[in-house]
């Protein structure tokens, strides 16, 4: 059983330092692993390829129950299982191989050029490509050797680096952590139904998360700290968290269409009057039918003594009427003693204001009059000492 890994790195001297001074054993492909690191750089001057990536780092681990660590000719078969596996999957890169006994594994380093050595140019694409295509030749490699190849677990819900498992161990958080716990607590809300309320919650807990073709990338807000969600674990992945969110919208709708479906058996609103009145109409009737046929022995009880009754009783609304009809003539002729006195006071008030108006009426047309006069007289002796006007 074997397991890969393979990422990015700016400076091929830091890493061969790193696994050449710990390793028991070592080789390369297409260059003197004594003079590695002068060959990486020279090749990389030739070409006039110096940029930011110049190596990959790379390894291979194998399990304990395979090779003894301590074993010298397990040490020396890894070596070369692992030689086989980078010469198929990088045939034109140089490859330095460092072979490592410090851990309960015994595990092959393994710096990769970034430069092809055929075409001059460096490796382009994305590294987790890279990385699958080193896990499917290392599983091919291994079973050809007989020995078990790697299953992943289909339990395992998150992802951790080996960093990440020694800050564990210390008792020490790590971004990640914060990042996962706060998906946990946003896929926690079932208010959550889309991507853009999932999006907005986990700002307000300063991440951010963005689709990258077929993953999510988180990112804590103000920092470069930020991951896939493949790094992060399944659950944390744009196919599980798109699922989940699906699933809450489509059972969203199946509920909000459920409560509004209308009652068949209730009246229906949205009938016409005359429809829902004569519906109503039965319904009274059949009630009263029924309060009929359950009274029907008390009535045949009491109908020998209803005509009896039925007399008396009309002629007390006889006499009621009788004397509501003479209280009503006396309402009426005090009224009308009333209301004459006060009828003639309105008559005497309206004469009077009509006498008074013409009055008033009288007085100023015979103001206009005398100013008429007095300008008149004005007139003529302006013309008699002055002459006529022209």
């Amino acid at each position: 059983m074997a397991t890969t890994h393979i990422k990015r790195s700016n400076s091929a001297s830091r890493l061969i330092n790193y696994a050449e001074k710990r390793s028991v054993l070592k080789d390369g492909l297409n260059l003197n692993i004594d003079y590695a690191k002068s060959e990486l750089k020279q090749v990389r001057e030739i070409y006039g390829n110096t940029g930011k990536t110049q190596a990959y780092a790379s390894r291979i681990s194998f399990s304990p129950k395979e090779f003894d660590p301590q074993n010298k000719m397990d040490q020396q078969k890894a070596l070369d299982i692992a030689k086989e596996v980078y010469e198929k999957t990088y045939p034109n890169q140089q490859v330095a191989l460092y072979e490592h006994i410090d851990t309960d594994s015994l595990h092959i380093h393994a710096v990769v050029g970034a430069i092809d050595l055929e075409s001059g140019k460096k490796m382009h694409g994305n590294w987790h490509e890279f990385r699958d295509r080193l896990v499917h030749n290392t599983d091919e490699i291994v079973e050809q050797h007989g020995l078990e190849v790697t299953q992943p677990d289909p339990n395992r819900t998150e992802k951790r680096s080996m960093a990440e498992i020694k800050m564990a161990e210390r008792g020490q958080p790590t971004w990640k952590d914060q990042i996962r716990q706060s998906v946990d607590e946003t896929m926690g809300n079932p208010l959550i139904r889309d991507f853009q309320a999932f999006r907005d919650s986990l700002r307000q807990k300063a991440i951010d998360v963005w689709e990258r073709g077929k993953n999510l990338t988180y990112q804590l807000i103000g920092t470069n700290y930020k991951t896939r969600g493949t790094k992060l674990g399944t659950d944390y992945e744009k196919e599980t968290i798109y699922y989940e969110l699906e699933r809450r919208q489509q059972q969203f709708q199946e509920t909000n269409r459920d409560t509004s479906t209308p009652d068949t058996a209730r009246t229906n609103p949205a009938k016409p009057d005359v429809d829902r009145t004569s519906e109503l109409s039965r319904n009274t009737d059949s009630a009263t039918i029924d309060s009929q046929n359950s009274a029907g022995p008390t009535i045949e009880t009491n109908r020998t003594n209803q005509p009896r009754s039925q007399s008396s009783l009309s002629n007390d609304l006889n006499q009621l009427v009788a004397k509501q009809r003479e209280e009503q003539q006396t309402v009426g002729t005090d009224l009308t003693k009333r209301l004459r006195p006060v009828s003639k006071a309105d008559r005497n008030t309206q004469s009077e204001d009509r006498r008074s108006a013409e009055q008033d009426k009288q007085q100023s047309e015979e103001q206009q009059r005398n100013l008429k006069k007095s300008q008149q007289s004005i007139k003529k002796e302006r013309e008699r000492h002055d002459g006529p006007s022209r």
